[in-house]
């Protein structure tokens, strides 16, 4: 029913319009016959749905504008509203396919254009005279052109509300017909004020310019034409997004830091004329580039969240590039933490395995022990040197090994081990480390508990570390402290050497590190902060400059504890990090 009612308000306000056309010019039938066409354009205007309610200074605005323009009506103002509206159903007309255009507003379009040429700017405007047989063709003949549209399909839209209308065709098809218009008015001076001359002309010479862009937009024999310019042109949005493309693909190929490729990516971001700035986080840091001033777009892919500063406003068109900008960068991004992660996955297979195949042989070797130590006399009070330092290392010797076993035996035990009062576990470590050029130190309360597997196997990676240091720097000195924290016994290993590199520093407990001299897989921190971490606890570098570097062991609060990841205590912990 609303389609066939829109019909009829279609014809009617076109029969309205002529009727004011052929009217006495600023009459007052003329300003009648407007305003009911305006009435009848209301009803049928495809900009506002037709159920939507008007506020009522959207109501009185357009009462003051329509009283203004029916009081002030001019010649050349009933031109530009035929222009508007040959625009208006210009954008509904080629808005679709050819196959699909509707013949209805095909011929109400040819009604229009007609009007316009050949009696709107001639007699409204001009206020010259044509001929009688062409007046009366229009006055009376040309509105029996509207009789088809009682006829003619009409194509049910989307809805029975809303119409389909595009903006950007409804502007263009306008300025053509202004063009044409203000043309065929220019030329009289080259054709002795003759008019139709002019239009013929004008029209001559629209047709033969549209025919040659035509040809260029798609032409044949392999050249892409200037629809392959236009559309790299909407695609960059008059950006060099290509250039980026192609070196952020680099970026990608030789940067294998996730971290790093970000902020490299970034730098490239700031050429652009428009950006000012931005922030980004992620799960491996956050950085920023640039200033902040401007106008704020924030996206998000990925875990990769990007905050862009720009210079202008972003329009539609410009913010679904910073979108594709943001994507493409967090795409790469995302490869390279998999990437990362896979690594860290074949460093703990290769781990794993090589525990399993070792079980066997440390098994043998911890017997072999096992009949050295209790084939040993029992020791002499003068006994001194080797043999004392021999007797002294032994039994804590075969008690890693058997620790060790049993946590290659069973990986699923608990990572910090049983729990052994803090002054025995130290005078363990006192006695291992007795002449060892290790500066000593412990000051906790007397009924402290640590668990003693996991602080073994974090000092020892540590003091591991320490000595290789001090093999390449001979005169640095190191120190192995035990003190009270606020939630229980801590543990702090420092060296007085140099700082851990930055690039070192990033990747530290986060994945294996290269060594310093060969190709060893450097597992021992990243191994020792996993189980620290399982078992609540948390081994971070407390210090890193020069002359103090310091790893510290201390306590978790409670709920922070590492969940769903293997036993970082299945693999040996004695290798340095």
């Amino acid at each position: 029913m609303f389609i066939a009612g829109r019909r009829w308000v279609i014809i009617a306000m076109l029969l309205a319009l002529h009727a004011a056309l052929v009217a006495d010019a600023e009459g007052i039938f003329q300003r009648l016959w407007l305003m009911v066409h305006f009435g009848l354009f209301l009803l049928w205007q495809p900009f506002f749905a037709a159920d939507k309610e008007l506020e009522v200074f959207s109501v009185l605005l357009l009462v003051f504008v329509t009283g203004m323009i029916l009081w002030f009506l001019k010649g050349w103002m009933l031109a530009t509203w035929l222009s508007m509206l040959l625009g208006i159903i210009g954008g509904k007309v080629f808005t679709v396919e050819p196959s699909r255009r509707s013949r209805f507003y095909l011929v109400a379009f040819f009604y229009l254009i007609a009007m316009q040429l050949a009696w709107t700017v001639p007699v409204v405007v001009l206020g010259e005279k044509i001929p009688e047989a062409l007046s009366k063709g229009v006055t009376l003949f040309l509105p029996m052109v509207l009789a088809l549209l009682a006829f003619l399909p009409l194509h049910r839209e989307e809805n029975d509300s809303v119409q389909v209308f595009d903006f950007f065709y409804a502007l263009l098809v306008f300025q053509l017909v202004v063009v044409l218009v203000l043309g065929s008015v220019a030329l009289m001076r080259y054709t002795d004020n003759q008019y139709f001359a002019s239009v013929i002309l004008t029209v001559l010479g629209f047709g033969i310019a549209l025919f040659v862009l035509a040809v260029l937009w798609s032409p044949r024999g392999g050249f892409g034409g200037l629809r392959t310019y236009f559309s790299r042109y909407l695609l960059s949005v008059g950006m060099p997004f290509e250039l980026w493309m192609r070196r952020v693909a680099e970026l990608a190929e030789i940067e294998p830091d996730a971290r790093r490729f970000v902020e490299r990516a970034l730098e490239e971001v700031t050429t652009f004329p428009w950006m000012r700035g931005g922030r980004w986080s992620s799960p491996d840091g956050a950085g920023e580039f640039g200033s902040f001033d401007g106008f704020p777009t924030r996206v998000s892919f990925h875990e990769l969240d990007l905050t862009f500063y720009t210079g202008i406003e972003l329009s539609p068109a410009l913010f679904l590039h910073v979108r594709l900008l943001a994507q493409v960068i967090a795409e790469f991004h995302e490869g390279k933490r998999r990437e990362q992660a896979l690594k860290q996955h074949a460093y703990l297979q290769a781990v794993h395995e090589t525990g399993a195949r070792l079980t066997h042989d440390i098994k043998n070797l911890l017997q072999s022990i096992y009949a050295l130590t209790s084939a040993a006399p029992p020791p002499a009070a003068q006994e001194d040197g080797y043999p004392r330092l021999l007797r002294r290392q032994l039994p804590e010797l075969s008690k890693r090994l058997q620790s060790t076993l049993d946590k290659l035996r069973s990986p699923e035990l608990a990572a910090s081990g049983i729990g052994m009062p803090a002054s025995e576990w130290w005078a363990g470590v006192e006695r291992r480390h007795a002449g060892a050029a290790i500066a000593l130190s412990a000051n906790v309360p007397a009924d402290s508990v640590v668990p003693a597997t996991l602080f073994d196997s974090v000092i020892e990676n540590c003091l591991q570390n320490a000595r290789n240091k001090k093999s390449r720097e001979p005169e640095i000195a190191i120190s192995l402290a035990l003190s009270s924290g606020e939630l229980g016994p801590e543990v702090e290993i420092c060296d007085s050497g140099t700082a851990i590199a930055e690039p070192i520093e990033r990747d530290l407990f986060i994945a294996p590190v290269p060594k310093e001299r060969g190709a060893s897989l450097g597992i021992g921190l990243f191994q020792a902060y996993r189980q620290a971490r399982q078992a609540g606890w948390l081994l971070a570098l407390a210090s890193n400059v020069d002359g103090r570097v310091c790893f510290r062991l201390s306590r978790l609060p409670e709920g922070d504890e590492l969940q769903g990841e293997p036993s970082a205590s299945s693999s040996p912990s004695s290798q340095g990090g």
